[in-house]
């Protein structure tokens, strides 16, 4: 039987580091789950920072700046750290996060539940084994406008981070035209890879939540309605981080945000 760690800090304080705590105890009631605030963890001295940190897994659910300055902080210690979304938004904090990672004795992950989820892995399936051209409409987003980050930014590594999964075999064939508008509120993205993948993905502001995905004119995923009583993608986020075989590969899981952020960088 694989050894999956069962010690969990989460530091961060508010509705999502509650939901992530909720969900993992619902699901196995013998993790032990320390919460701390970040501005709490901050004012700790690096030896008591050492010792909350002693044999956990460590999920940073914070603001990006607290993330990073916490990243930097705990960067001597042998964790491994899931880190939230959005972790670089342009050139210079995904460059200052790339070098942080292989500078770090930390294994790191970026937050992506929907990776592990049962309807991905249908769905992706689903996807592959559809014959001829793939035309991929994505819409996510909502009405909701955080003081810290613009809604583009705020909703775009959800369905990025799945089609960096996606294309994964094709990364190298990829062609990418991406444009903001509306003061960074909205991001529209065209992906083609090969001759079979065309996508386009809308992401930021909209007056309704949309998470959509649709295939050839046809809806293929509503990640807002399409669920299941057993599917828990963030219980099966922790379990795979948690493994003992778990292996940190940072520039392979983000490289098709990489790709994004360089050229929004040249438009």
């Amino acid at each position: 039987m694989r050894f999956l760690q069962s010690k969990l800090l989460l530091i961060g304080s508010g509705k999502w580091p509650e939901k992530i705590k909720s969900v993992l105890a619902a699901q196995d009631a013998t993790i032990d789950i320390l919460v701390i605030p970040a501005r709490k963890f901050l004012d700790l001295d690096l030896n008591t920072a050492k010792e909350l940190l002693r044999s956990r897994l460590v999920w940073i659910a914070t603001t990006p700046d607290n993330q990073f300055r916490i990243l930097e902080r705990i960067k001597g210690f042998e964790n491994k750290v899931i880190i939230e979304k959005p972790f670089a938004s342009n050139l210079r904090e995904l460059d200052l996060i790339l070098t942080h990672s292989s500078s770090s004795k930390n294994k790191l992950y970026v937050s992506e539940p929907w990776r592990h989820s049962q309807i991905w892995q249908v769905k992706k399936l689903d996807i592959e084994s559809t014959s001829g051209k793939k035309n991929i409409l994505i819409n996510r987003g909502g009405p909701v406008i955080r003081d810290y980050i613009t809604p583009a930014w705020d909703w775009m590594q959800h369905d990025i981070g799945l089609l960096s999964d996606l294309l994964s075999s094709n990364r190298n064939s990829v062609d990418i035209f991406c444009e903001l508008s509306h003061n960074q509120s909205n991001l529209r993205l065209e992906l083609k890879a090969e001759d079979f993948f065309i996508i386009e993905l809308n992401v930021g502001f909209f007056l309704q939540r949309r998470e959509t995905w649709h295939l050839n004119n046809a809806l293929l995923i509503d990640f807002a309605v399409d669920s299941t009583p057993t599917d828990h993608p963030l219980y099966n986020m922790f379990r795979f981080v948690s493994d003992e075989n778990f292996l940190s590969d940072l520039e392979t899981q983000i490289w098709l945000l990489s790709r994004v952020i360089k050229r929004l960088e040249k438009n």
